[in-house]
């Protein structure tokens, strides 16, 4: 397999970053409703209330839940986002990107 760090530069690796109970409750209590109950309202990635919650940087973070974080709204599990490269064997690679569930935030 080629280096691809040296042919694709902006290469990046993530860290698995496992949060704890609280964190998960803080990061709730900041959201309204999701895209499953609130479709036209919801534009924000859950990914980035954590990004706040914990001041990870979001560009190297992949957040591990200790529990599914629920939508306060209509009780639904709420996503963190990733995406992962992957190579066959002939050496084709593909981008699989799994996004964040979108929140709409409460108004403060």
């Amino acid at each position: 397999m080629r280096n691809l760090e040296t042919q694709y530069p902006k290469w990046r690796h993530t860290s698995p970053v496992l949060l704890d109970a609280e964190a998960v409750r803080v990061a709730e209590e900041e959201i309204a409703a999701c895209e499953f109950c609130a479709p036209a309202e919801s534009e924000v990635p859950f990914d980035y209330i954590l990004d706040c919650v914990t001041g990870y940087d979001p560009e190297f973070t992949d957040y591990v839940l200790p529990e599914a974080a629920r939508c306060p709204s209509c009780g639904k599990n709420l996503r963190t986002g990733y995406s992962r490269w992957y190579y066959s064997e002939e050496d084709v690679r593909a981008l699989f990107v799994l996004p964040a569930t979108l929140v709409a935030l409460k108004g403060r």
